[in-house]
């Protein structure tokens, strides 16, 4: 998947990604990954309440394992999601543009959360 060329090894994916990338502004690119975010957090609640209607209740143990195991498995793909593209910037000694965008969307995410407390007060 990666080749030498010039000195440099050069990421196919990065390339495709920045090829792709270059059509929006860097503050679209923190809203993207803001979006991104509150979708997971969508699908896995779903799923939580999905599960939690069942009337099959799995052993204490079990459920907390598998409770642990998702809390690391959601860290771990919020945590690509966040800082996946920053950190490719910054390996490419783009620093300025990778914490630029890292404000961006903790800016974008703390404004959504903000949204979705408003609404959650609104409907209760």
């Amino acid at each position: 998947m990666k080749k030498q060329k010039a000195g440099y090894q050069v990421n196919m994916l990065g390339l495709l990604l920045i090829k792709y990338m270059k059509k929006y502004k860097l503050s679209s690119y923190g809203l993207f990954q803001a979006l991104g975010i509150v979708l997971y957090c969508a699908i896995i609640a779903s799923l939580l309440s999905y599960f939690g209607k069942l009337a099959v209740t799995p052993p204490e143990l079990v459920g907390s394992t598998l409770i642990l195991m998702l809390l690391v498995f959601s860290a771990a793909v919020c945590g690509t999601i966040v800082f996946g593209y920053p950190i490719y910037l910054a390996l490419q000694n783009k620093i300025k543009v990778a914490l630029q965008l890292l404000l961006f969307t903790l800016l974008y995410l703390i404004g959504l959360i903000a949204i979705f407390v408003v609404l959650s007060l609104l409907f209760i």
